[in-house]
């Protein structure tokens, strides 16, 4: 299939890399569920962990210790591997002794980790028993892309589970690279879902992430950066004690598949063709030239009368008079409102955009330095006769969130 990285998944994760990358620290990222061993016929999440790394053919090393070594899982992670310009390998630790040196050298040499599902406590026990909790830990401050799924994203955290024999859901200490606790599949287990909240009711685990099949948590350093999904209706929660309850807060990751939606490449383009698409791409760029504006009459008057609008939230706004709502709304909150673009594609009525959202919450009245946010964020419009018919917002709302509770708070 594909023998080097998506450009349609590198163009959705340019604009972040280089932003993250400017940082000397270690990146983590924690898929639900989903990637190359539940989803092979989705590999979105799969690029985006190679993209990490930066660089042209990493070095993939991959772990089965949580499902035993086993060898099916081994061959779809190469089946999966072998269609990117990477070089994938894997350790067996359950099945056979390493030297610790080998294995620290093995290990260190690598540009990217991924560490598969299966049981928490094996994968724990193994790796204290081999040393190699110690050689990760190295490897995430050398700089070294770590990740996994299921049981393979629970290890990062402080407090880990383990699925009973006996009814009884236990914590296990985990490698505590990142506070809290995880809790994958939160959309197709429903006993791990409500096991998980117990848990955090009872004190036996802190608060920290439900995450649904296809979405993952991107950390640099300690701190969550990025949400980001391989599918368009995946959803992550903060799950969280909360007196004497557990409370949900749904998470909108942002979607990596949306020039997929956009942009199918296709090897030939016509010249009528390439005069639709600059036409289109002129339109969106004026669009957003009133958007910068805070032209609201202006952008009224280049949307159709039917047109949509999908904020990154999912929320849909129908229709002139309630859009004209909706965009006073915005404007009021954040009276210096700016997209700011880095690239745009255009193809079939469609197009793309990529950049940064910014501005400034204002708080009674006053915009302060202290409330402004500068997030990466996707735009898709749809064109038809020259009118937008639809405009949605990708983007990862968590600084803006904050900035809200803040206010609302009082601190």
């Amino acid at each position: 299939m594909l023998k080097s990285l998506s450009k349609i998944t590198r163009k959705i994760t340019s604009h972040i890399n280089r932003n993250v990358t400017k940082q000397n620290q270690g990146h983590i990222i924690a898929l639900g569920g989903g990637g190359f061993s539940d989803q092979p016929n989705n590999l979105l999440l799969d690029e985006y962990l190679l993209l990490q790394t930066n660089k042209a053919k990493p070095k993939v090393l991959f772990l089965p210790t949580a499902g035993g070594d086993h060898e099916d899982y081994i061959a779809k992670f190469y089946r999966a591997y072998n269609k990117f310009n990477c070089k994938p390998t894997h350790l067996e630790l359950s099945k056979k002794t390493i030297p610790f040196k080998k294995l620290e050298q093995i290990v260190l040499s690598q540009d990217l980790i991924f560490v598969g599902g299966g049981s928490p406590r094996f994968l724990m026990q193994v790796w204290r028993k081999t040393g190699l909790d110690r050689i990760i830990k190295k490897a995430w401050k050398q700089g070294i892309v770590l990740s996994g799924m299921s049981a393979g994203a629970i290890c990062w955290f402080e407090d880990g589970y383990q699925n009973p024999k006996d009814d009884i859901w236990r914590r296990i200490s985990c490698l505590g690279f990142l506070e809290g606790s995880f809790c994958p599949h939160y959309d197709k287990r429903g006993e791990l879902r409500s096991a998980y909240r117990k848990m955090i009711s009872s004190g036996e685990i802190d608060s920290g992430y439900g995450v649904q099949d296809g979405v993952a948590l991107h950390y640099v350093g300690t701190e969550l950066k990025y949400i980001i999904s391989s599918s368009p209706d995946a959803k992550a929660y903060i799950v969280k004690k909360a007196a004497f309850r557990v409370t949900e807060k749904e998470l909108k990751p942002t979607y990596l598949g949306i020039l997929h939606e956009a942009h199918k490449l296709d090897s030939k383009i016509n010249a009528n063709d390439d005069d639709v698409l600059i036409d289109n791409t002129e339109i969106v760029r004026k669009y957003i030239k009133l958007i910068n504006e805070h032209d609201v009459t202006g952008l009224l008057a280049m949307t159709s009368g039917d047109a949509v609008f999908i904020d990154s939230m999912g929320i849909d706004t129908k229709g002139v008079t309630d859009m004209r709502k909706a965009w006073d709304v915005l404007l009021t909150f954040f009276p210096d409102y700016t997209v700011i673009v880095k690239d745009i594609i255009s193809k079939n009525g469609m197009v793309a955009v990529f950049g940064t959202a910014k501005g400034t919450l204002a708080t009674d009245g006053k915009i302060l330095a202290e409330n402004k946010f500068e997030i990466p964020a996707s735009w898709t419009a749809t064109v038809e006769n020259g009118k937008i018919t639809k405009w949605r917002v990708y983007a990862d709302n968590q600084p803006v969130r904050k900035l809200i509770e803040k206010y609302r708070s009082g601190k």
